[in-house]
């Protein structure tokens, strides 16, 4: 491109509009990422001083010796460099990954947001991108290269590899900070969630739903069907919707939080969709786990019995790897249909912490095991232990673990009586 024609789309981008022939790479309120030919143009309209950064960044980055892509031009606001053509790099590519990230470590380079999303394949090298956050030193210790291999390693996903175990903590350090970032968002207007005024109430939705759609249904309460209602809580299913009625607004806003933070750390919901008020609007996720237990257990395929048992033991397994404890984990805040995973549909009393102690883990195994009714066998409740305990690591003592949970589950009284 001549730089006619650099300016012609640095003023179009300006103006939030593409040009013709330019294909959006990435856009938010942060920066305009397009392609326009052989080109990567970014436009940074916050924190400009980004791009004079990540400018001096390649340049400092390409005299060390780091594959990245070539710096063409850069303006206050803005930069050039040259399009790769390829593909993001993924879980296959983590041998060459770690072979380049320790060649950029050994260099003096810490790029500051490594992930696969800054990883790019093509030409036949791994290219690294993204250098706004890049510091450049001497040496690099210890301490920082792990740092950065656990952000490395949270962008992979479950389960860690092997070599990257040794960073574990550091993993799960940056999962915790990525799911606090990204939840806060559920309260502030942007990309994905906007406010919902209704009922003379504040709240907020989901961009993509459709605000009068949401309005009709919190109005439309003399058709609702009631799924659950206690002294303080009332859940019906309203059309396509479910809506959770608190007894505060305060209580309904931390569910909206908490929902949008599970989904956040690859937890599946009955997806919270709104807040406003004292309600919380949610996708239909079928029947409750308890009212399918009393209708069709007896009659369910020793299959779909096993399917049951292994699902609920890997969603509370990955509750607790992901540092979730949910204060009250029972069938009736769970819907599960066969062939579909357990969702959860209450969210109030979730928490999110770095870990799940044992005292916690075991309450968890408790409440739902004294939560499903005596036509639950033994021996699927044996199997769903043995499944959790092996996705979440055995403890010292198995058979210790085991008498503490069946203890609890007895102790707690609700509808299994211990057979």
């Amino acid at each position: 491109m001549s730089q006619p024609e650099i300016e012609l789309l640095l003023r179009s981008l300006r103006a939030h509009s593409v040009p013709d022939g330019a294909e959006v790479i990435k856009r938010n309120r942060v920066r305009f990422v397009v392609r326009a030919g052989d080109r990567l143009v970014k436009l940074f309209h916050e924190r400009p001083k980004n791009a004079v950064r990540e400018a001096s960044a390649l340049r400092e980055a390409e005299r060390r010796g780091v594959c990245v892509p070539p710096l063409l031009d850069s303006g206050p606001d803005w930069l050039a460099t040259r399009w790769i053509e390829g593909r993001l790099a993924g879980r296959p590519d983590l041998g060459r990954i770690l072979a380049s990230v320790d060649a950029m470590h050994s260099g003096g380079m810490l790029h500051g947001d490594l992930s696969l999303s800054n990883l790019r394949i093509g030409e036949g090298k791994l290219w690294i991108t993204d250098l706004q956050r890049s510091r450049f030193f001497p040496w690099l210790p210890r301490v920082l290269r792990n740092r950065e291999l656990g952000r490395l390693a949270a962008s992979l996903g479950e389960p860690l590899p092997p070599e990257l175990e040794r960073v574990r903590f550091w993993c799960a350090l940056r999962e915790h900070q990525h799911w606090r970032s990204r939840t806060r968002r559920c309260l502030i207007e942007g990309g994905s969630f906007t406010p919902l005024p209704a009922l003379g109430l504040q709240g907020f939705r989901r961009r993509e739903v459709d605000a009068r759609e949401l309005v009709r249904t919190l109005e439309r309460d003399a058709d609702a069907s009631p799924i659950k209602r206690s002294r303080d809580v009332r859940v019906e299913r309203r059309g396509r919707w479910i809506v959770k009625e608190h007894p505060t607004t305060r209580a309904a806003r931390r569910a909206w939080v908490a929902g949008c933070g599970l989904e956040t750390r690859g937890i599946v919901t009955g997806r919270a969709v709104a807040w406003v008020g004292r309600w919380l609007v949610m996708e239909d996720a079928g029947d409750l786990l308890g009212a399918f237990v009393e209708r069709d257990f007896a009659k369910t395929s020793a299959r779909d019995r096993e399917e049951l048992a292994d699902a609920l033991a890997s969603l509370l397994a990955r509750l607790h790897r992901r540092g979730i404890y949910h204060a009250d984990l029972k069938a009736g805040n769970l819907c599960w249909t066969p062939g579909a995973p357990p969702r959860l549909i209450d969210y109030s009393r979730v928490h999110f912490r770095r870990r799940v102690g044992a005292r916690r883990r075991i309450k968890n195994l408790a409440q739902l095991n004294a939560s499903l009714p005596d036509v639950v066998p033994a021996e699927l409740r044996e199997r769903a232990l043995q499944r959790y305990l092996q996705e979440v690591g055995e403890p010292r003592d198995p058979t210790r673990f085991r008498a503490r949970v069946i203890r609890e589950s007895l102790r707690r009284g609700h509808r299994w009586s211990g057979c």
